[in-house]
């Protein structure tokens, strides 16, 4: 009997040891799992905050022995026996009865308020801290998730690092998931670093992520090089959140380089190599990329685009920069000094409608703000939220000459002022990616004139078309131009009271309105301006029509 006795008390010894030393001290694998730090306009959960705490390890933890830290105040838990791989929610007394509906669910003998915009909620057991996070409503990322009603979930608790990437918005319907397994869990979990700023002076180059440096584990300069011949850091050091490298060669500013990362940590997890584009962004400021044409009114099946200048001289990274409150592009992307860049949807059903779009400064998005066809604002901010230019425009600023508006832009006159007329009629009433057909060229006279007094239409590529110039004070005048032979005949119609622009070149090919060639003589081009405030100029100059033999 007094054998079996003893074997009964080793088998239960045996048994009931893992479970004995889980209750006798915390381990570090208790995590914070789920903040609800603002349950207004909760779902379908109880309008309470919560926290919610998992064991992630393999042994029952006494919650008897852990302190909960709300900022400055501390909270004693009380015993509770919480088996691995099992959830507990923390509440205030008055909500418990309705948590304990979705699992082990303790009210707080005290419960100090959350802080809709950021706290700091620690564990501690005997001094020592068993997790910690200090969250901020921009974790969230959702606007309309950090207005209330949705908790954040920790995405792995495997992770030890307690910093905003390990933590989003929840995912669930209800607002939350107390009790349960976070919507956003993953246990493959792989955290990537994203570069929110450079600085380059001299031979140093100051590196600013998305979190504080002081998380990434740097083991050697070597983890840190550069292109175009300078090559591997000799020195790196953490400063005031942000990577200092030091090179050996002094680093262009205003060149673009390839920054290349290896073997870098994130809390003891590896990074996968990975490289940027080195360029150190100037402070933009207001007026430095202006708005300069807008078509918000397209052609039936067609698209809207705005198009933007770059007004400074130098280069500047659009990453990041926005119309209204639409991302232009989340990739690098240089707008070079005095460029262009139409912005649309669809660059291809642009140049479709608009053949002569230069596609090599169209950028395609995607999307831009709902612009209507009667009224609106355009606005451009950088990537630090700084409103660079904005545009209200009306349809009513039109030429009163334009008899159909749809498919046509409205373009700006000079970058140095907001003042906008509708896109010339002979270009296809828009200029994407290119000078605008209305840009103020400062003239004190209008002028029109040939670029040669004959033109020998033999397709031998010299002087094949007549090319008429026209150079306009301004852009709304309506322009009409005609070929007469010397019999006063007319021959052709080039342009017939098209809205002109401020400048443009019209081609005639020696050919009549039947398509057939002209003969060979003398000819005049008579062209005809006039505005709405009814002035009229006209032009004639005399050309000549021949039919030389082909060159060679």
């Amino acid at each position: 009997m007094r054998s079996i006795l003893k074997l009964f008390l080793f088998w239960l010894i045996l048994l009931f040891t893992p479970l004995l030393k889980g209750w006798s001290q915390p381990v570090d694998r208790l995590v914070i799992n789920e903040l609800m730090i603002n349950p207004n306009n909760v779902a379908s959960l109880p309008p309470f905050e919560y926290i919610e705490l998992y064991n992630n390890g393999s042994t029952a933890i006494d919650l008897g022995n852990i302190t909960l830290h709300i900022n400055t105040n501390q909270i004693s838990l009380p015993t509770h026996h919480l088996a691995p791989r099992q959830y507990v929610i923390l509440c205030s007394p008055e909500s418990v009865n309705e948590f304990a509906r979705f699992g082990n669910a303790i009210g707080l003998s005290r419960w100090y308020a959350l802080s809709n915009t950021g706290a700091t909620v620690k564990l501690t057991a005997n001094d020592e801290i068993l997790d910690e996070v200090s969250y901020r409503d921009s974790w969230y990322n959702s606007s309309s998730k950090r207005n209330g009603g949705w908790s954040l979930e920790r995405i792995s608790p495997e992770w030890k690092c307690n910093i905003n990437l390990n933590w989003s918005a929840t995912l669930s319907l209800s607002g939350g998931t107390p009790g349960q397994s976070n919507t956003v869990w993953n246990k493959d979990f792989a955290p990537t670093l994203q570069i929110q700023h450079y600085h380059i002076q001299q031979n140093k180059v100051e590196i600013r992520f998305q979190i504080d440096a002081a998380f990434i584990d740097i083991t050697s300069p070597n983890s840190f090089s550069l292109d175009e011949g300078i090559d591997n850091a000799i020195d790196v050091h953490v400063s005031n959140g942000s990577i200092i490298l030091t090179f050996s060669k002094v680093v262009d500013p205003q060149k673009l380089y390839t920054l290349q990362f290896n073997g870098l940590k994130l809390c003891n997890l590896a990074i996968a190599s990975f490289e940027s584009k080195l360029f150190d962004q100037k402070e933009i400021q207001r007026g430095d990329i202006v708005i300069n044409e807008i078509l918000f009114n397209p052609r039936e099946g067609g698209v809207d685009f705005v198009e933007i200048y770059n007004n400074t001289d130098y280069s500047i990274n659009l990453q990041n920069f926005k119309l209204g409150n639409r991302t232009i592009t989340s990739d690098f992307y240089l707008l070079e000094s005095h460029q262009h860049l139409a912005i649309t949807t669809h660059p291809d059903v642009l140049v479709q409608h608009y053949p002569q779009s230069h596609r090599q400064n169209i950028l395609q998005t995607a999307a831009l703000p709902p612009y209507a066809n009667q009224q609106g604002i355009v606005t451009l901010y950088s990537d630090r939220d700084i409103l660079i230019d904005s545009v209200y425009y009306n349809s009513n600023m039109h030429s009163g000459h334009l008899v159909q508006p749809k498919g046509v832009s409205l373009e700006r006159l000079t970058p140095q002022k907001p003042l906008f007329h509708s896109a010339s009629t002979l270009v296809g009433g828009v200029t994407p990616g290119y000078q605008n057909s209305t840009d103020d060229l400062g003239l004190q006279q209008n002028n029109i004139h040939l670029t040669s007094k004959t033109v020998s239409p033999n397709g031998d590529g010299y002087e094949d078309v007549l090319e008429i110039n026209y150079e306009l004070m301004q852009p709304n005048y309506i322009i009409a131009v005609e070929i007469y032979n010397e019999k006063g005949q007319l021959m052709r119609k080039l342009a017939h009271q098209n809205l002109a622009g401020t400048h443009g070149t019209l081609t005639w090919d020696g050919r009549n309105e039947n398509g057939q060639p002209c003969v060979k003589g003398h000819y005049i081009c008579y062209t005809r301006i006039f505005n709405h405030n009814g002035k009229t100029e006209q032009f004639k100059q005399p050309f000549v029509l021949i039919y030389s033999l082909t060159r060679h």
